[in-house]
């Protein structure tokens, strides 16, 4: 199968590239960075018109808060550009044909209102730019194209995704004690990137369509991934600091949320777990849990934290 892969460069991008052609397809990468064979930019509508005909299209270009050119104003205009331009000429370039289009979406397009999980036929509901972007471009896919599926992931974690686990780590490895907003103990999960590619390959060689969770199993709260880091770093218990939630709520609503975003006080609000029973069903298996996926991110970033100490040491 001829696939064509966006966001080719990026954290999901990669592993994506290389699980596939690990499966046999021929791919075309393609993003604005990086070593892709084409280069450029969706939004751009005459780029997009020149992308080639093929099988299956990943669509796993995006912006979200943690890309590193996230502005600090305009951000709804810059998710619209990036996420619903983007997707909006990505998908008339395929509609009409027999592609079969995988776009990549979020956890954070479900409506979080405090549910024990959600599953495919939970509801949907932008509470944020972000989540708002994507929503409308899967509303693009959704009118657009006969033959669609998409991927929602939970938070993506592996190797090089840090966000919280930097601070985290760095805290535990120095004996200090550590910031916790909230109560931090209902469950939050998390999936392997390794995962996700491979769920992905999964949905393409079945020529499945509609929504397919991903999510590892055996989701941990907060504190549990205190714990966890802990133990990976043989680190003694650490002295947890809860900071009440509603003043940073307070905060991040004065601030546009720009401080922090609303879908990421929702989480710290709620539980965030995924009902994978669907993608299971396709025969797709997580090789990883969350334990594991935070002991992960845990070994790498303390690693990089070590290689300056060992340089000198070489030197």
């Amino acid at each position: 199968m001829h696939v064509l892969l966006t966001g080719a460069h990026g954290f999901l991008g990669r592993p994506t590239a290389r699980r596939l052609r690990e499966a046999g397809h021929a791919v075309t990468t393609t993003d604005r960075h990086g070593a892709v064979d084409l280069r450029g930019d969706l939004a751009d509508a005459g780029f997009t018109a020149t992308l080639p005909d093929v099988d299956a299209v990943v669509h796993a270009a995006a912006v979200q808060y943690v890309s590193p050119e996230l502005p600090l104003l305009a951000r709804a205009a810059w998710f619209r550009r990036n996420n619903v331009e983007a997707t909006r000429h990505l998908a008339a370039r395929y509609a009409g044909t027999a592609t079969h289009f995988v776009n990549i979406g979020t956890s954070m397009m479900y409506a979080q209102n405090g549910a024990e999980r959600y599953g495919p036929g939970s509801p949907m509901q932008g509470q944020g730019v972000y989540s708002r972007s994507k929503l409308a471009a899967q509303a693009l896919v959704e009118q657009a194209l006969p033959r669609w599926a998409t991927v929602i992931p939970c938070i993506i974690g592996g190797p090089g995704r840090e966000g919280l686990f930097r601070g985290f780590v760095r805290a535990i490895a120095r004996g200090r004690p550590v910031p916790i907003v909230g109560a931090g103990t209902h469950p939050t999960a998390m999936v392997h990137v390794e995962d996700v590619a491979r769920l992905i390959e999964a949905v393409l060689r079945q020529g499945a369509q509609g929504f397919y969770n991903a999510a590892a199993p055996a989701p941990l709260s907060i504190v549990q991934w205190v714990r966890e880091i802990e133990q990976e770093l043989g680190a003694p218990p650490t002295r947890i600091v809860r900071l009440p939630l509603a003043p940073l709520r307070l905060l991040a609503a004065l601030s546009g949320w720009r401080l922090l975003a609303r879908e990421q006080v929702l989480m710290l609000t709620w539980p965030h777990v995924l009902d994978i029973e669907r993608s299971l069903a396709l025969g797709w298996q997580p090789r990883h849990d969350n334990a594991r996926i935070a002991r992960d991110i845990a070994r790498h970033i303390h690693a990089q934290a070590l290689e300056p100490l060992r340089a000198g040491a070489r030197q």
